[in-house]
C-alpha cells in the first residue's frame, strides 16, 4: 500500500527551511537595527563631545582677544564679535544634537538625567554668550586702558560666572560627562555587533545542519524509485516492452509507474498496428508516384509548349527579315527612282526592323535566367520621368495606328525606389499592349498620380477599348507564352511574354501589375508602386 505523498514531505521540509531562514532574517534585522542605533547614538555623543571642546577652545580665544584689547596689544577689533557669534552657533548646534540624543534615548527606552543637565548647561552658556555682547562692544569703543586689571575683572565675571555658577567648571564637567556617555555608547554598539555576529553564525549553522539532514533523508527516499525508473528505461531501450515497474512506494511514484506500465502496453498494441500502417504507406507511396508521373507529364507538355513558342518566334523572325530583304531588293531593282519611293521603302524597312527587334528582345529575356532578367539597380527617382520617356515612344505608335492617346499625369514629383530603365520597360510594355490591341481610330487613356484608395502608393492606369480578354483567360494572361484566342485573332504576331515580364519586374521593385478586362469594354492595366520618404506620408 502506497505511503503518504512525497510532495507533502517535501513541502513540510521546505516550510521548515523557509521558517528558519525567516526567523534568522528577522532576528538578524532586529540585532542590526539595535547595533545601528547604538552606532548612531555613539556618533551623536562624539559630536556633542567635539562641540563642547570646540566651545571651550573658542571661549579661550575670546578671553585672549579681550586681554590683548585691554592692554593695547596687537588685535583685530572685529574678532571679538566674530568669536562670540561662533560660540552662539556652536551652542545652537549642541542644542540640536542634545535634542537628537534625547530622542534616540527615548526611542531605545533608555531613561537618563543627562539630557536635562546638558540642556541646563547649554542654557547657562547661551545666556553667558548673550551677556558678552555689550562688554565686547565696550572694549572696542574704549580701546586700551591704563587700569586694565580693573576692566578685565569686570568682564571676567561674565566669562566665568552665570546664574551664580562657575562656567569653566561646568563646561569641563560637561566635557567629561559626554566622554563617558560616548564610551558607554561605543561599548553598547560593540556588544550589539557581537550579538549580530553570534546570532548570524548560530542560525547559519542551524540552517546548514537542517539542510544536511533533509538532503540525507530525501536522498534515501528517492534512491529506490529512481533505480526502478532507470531499470525500466534500460529495458525499454533494449525493446523489452514486457518489463513493468513494481507497485508500492510513494503515491506519486506509484502513479508514475502505472503510467509507464500503461505506456508499455500501448506500445505493444502499436507494434501490432505497424504492419497494417506499413501496408497503407505503400499504397500512399504508389499513389504519390502516380501523382509525380502526372506532374512529369505536365512538365513535358510545358516543354512542348516552350518549343512551340520558340518555333512561333522563329517564324515571326523570318517574316520581318523577309520583308526587309524584299523591300531592299525592290528599291534596288531597275534604275534610279524618286526620293519619295526610297523614303517609303525605308519606312517599311524601319517598321519591320522594329518588329524584329521587339521579337529578339523577348526571345533573349525568355532565354536568360531569372536572376539575369530581374537584375535591378534600385535608386530613389521620380516615377514621372520614366513614364514621360515611355509615352514619347508610345506617341509615335499611336499616330501610326491612328489612335488617340489621352494623358492625364499629376505633375507633382512621385518619388519611388526602383530602376528607371526597368520602370520605363514596364510602362512601355503596358502601353504597347494597349496600343496593339486597340482598333484603329480608338482611344487609349493614361492616368497617373497618387492612388486615391491606397495612401502612400503611386498608380498608373492605362485603359483601352480594344478586344479585351475573356473571363476564363484572364487568370492566365501573366503566364509566359500565353496568348488568348481573341488576341491571336486580332494580331497573329506576338510572343505572350510582355505581361509576364512586366509583373516580374514590378514585383522586384515592390510594386504590382494587375489587369481588368472584358471583351465588351476593353482592358485596364494598372501599375502600383510604393512612394518613399515624406511624399508617402503626405499622400
Amino acid at each position: 500500500m502506497a505511503r503518504r505523498l512525497f510532495s507533502t514531505q517535501l513541502v513540510i521540509a521546505l516550510t521548515i527551511m523557509a521558517s528558519l531562514a525567516l526567523a534568522q532574517g528577522m532576528l538578524a534585522g532586529w540585532n542590526a537595527n539595535r547595533a545601528e542605533h547604538q552606532v548612531l547614538r555613539g556618533r551623536v555623543a562624539g559630536d556633542l563631545q567635539s562641540g563642547f571642546w570646540e566651545l571651550s577652545a573658542t571661549k579661550q580665544r575670546l578671553r585672549a582677544w579681550s586681554l590683548r584689547a585691554l592692554i593695547g596689544a596687537d588685535h583685530a577689533p572685529g574678532d571679538g564679535e566674530m568669536l562670540r557669534l561662533r560660540m552662539a552657533a556652536i551652542i545652537d548646534r549642541l542644542q540640536g544634537l542634545s535634542a537628537e540624543a534625547d530622542r534616540m534615548d527615548r526611542q531605545a527606552g533608555v531613561g537618563s538625567a543627562e539630557g536635562p543637565a546638558r540642556d541646563e548647561t547649554l542654557a547657562l552658556l547661551e545666556s553667558s554668550v548673550v551677556a558678552l555682547k555689550e562688554p565686547i562692544a565696550e572694549i572696542n569703543r574704549r580701546g586700551p586702558t591704563r587700569d586694565a586689571r580693573t576692566a578685565w575683572a569686570a568682564i571676567e565675571s561674565v566669562f566665568d560666572r552665570g546664574a551664580g555658577r562657575d562656567l569653566r567648571e561646568l563646561l569641563n564637567q560637561r566635557i567629561e560627562t559626554e566622554a563617558e556617555i560616548l564610551k558607554r555608547a561605543r561599548a553598547a554598539a560593540d556588544r550589539s555587533l557581537e550579538r549580530v555576529a553570534l546570532m548570524t553564525t548560530a542560525t547559519a549553522v542551524l540552517l546548514g545542519l537542517t539542510a544536511l539532514v533533509l538532503a540525507f533523508y530525501f536522498a534515501r527516499a528517492l534512491r529506490r524509485p529512481l533505480a526502478e525508473m532507470s531499470a525500466v528505461a534500460k529495458a525499454f531501450e533494449q525493446g523489452q516492452l514486457t518489463h513493468r515497474m513494481p507497485a508500492g512506494g510513494y503515491r506519486e511514484f506509484a502513479r508514475f509507474g502505472d503510467s509507464i506500465n500503461r505506456m508499455a502496453e500501448e506500445l505493444l498494441a502499436r507494434r501490432e498496428q505497424e504492419a497494417g500502417a506499413r501496408a497503407q504507406l505503400e499504397v500512399q507511396v504508389a499513389a504519390r508516384t502516380r501523382e509525380l508521373e502526372a506532374a512529369l507529364g505536365e512538365l513535358r507538355q510545358a516543354e512542348t509548349r516552350r518549343r512551340q513558342l520558340l518555333g512561333d518566334i522563329s517564324h515571326e523572325l523570318r517574316t520581318p527579315t523577309t520583308a526587309i530583304r524584299g523591300e531592299a531588293e525592290v528599291a534596288l531593282r531597275g534604275g534610279a527612282k524618286a526620293a519619295e519611293t526610297y523614303r517609303e521603302a525605308l519606312s517599311r524597312i524601319s517598321q519591320a526592323s522594329r518588329q524584329m527587334g521587339t521579337l529578339i528582345e523577348d526571345l533573349l529575356m525568355m532565354a536568360r535566367s531569372d536572376a539575369e532578367v530581374l537584375y535591378l539597380d534600385l535608386t530613389d527617382l521620380d516615377a514621372n520621368a520614366p513614364l514621360e520617356e515611355a509615352l514619347a515612344g508610345a506617341s509615335s505608335m499611336a499616330r501610326q495606328r491612328d489612335l488617340k492617346l489621352s494623358v492625364a499625369v499629376d505633375p507633382a514629383p512621385a518619388m519611388v525606389r526602383g530602376d528607371g530603365q526597368r520602370l520605363q520597360q514596364i510602362m512601355a510594355l503596358l502601353l504597347d499592349n494597349a496600343l496593339r490591341y486597340s482598333a484603329r481610330g480608338g482611344k487609349v487613356t493614361v492616368t497617373a498620380g497618387p492612388h486615391p484608395d491606397a495612401p502612400g502608393t503611386w498608380r498608373l492606369r492605362i485603359a483601352n477599348g480594344g478586344v479585351g480578354v475573356a473571363p476564363e483567360d484572364l487568370p492566365r494572361v501573366f503566364e509566359r507564352g500565353f496568348r488568348a484566342a481573341n488576341a491571336r485573332a486580332h494580331r497573329p504576331d506576338g510572343t505572350g511574354l510582355g505581361l509576364s515580364i512586366a509583373r516580374a519586374l514590378a514585383e522586384r521593385q515592390g510594386g504590382t501589375v494587375s489587369l481588368e478586362s472584358s471583351e465588351a469594354e476593353g482592358t485596364v492595366a494598372t501599375l502600383s508602386l510604393p512612394l518613399t520618404g515624406a511624399l508617402a506620408s503626405v499622400a
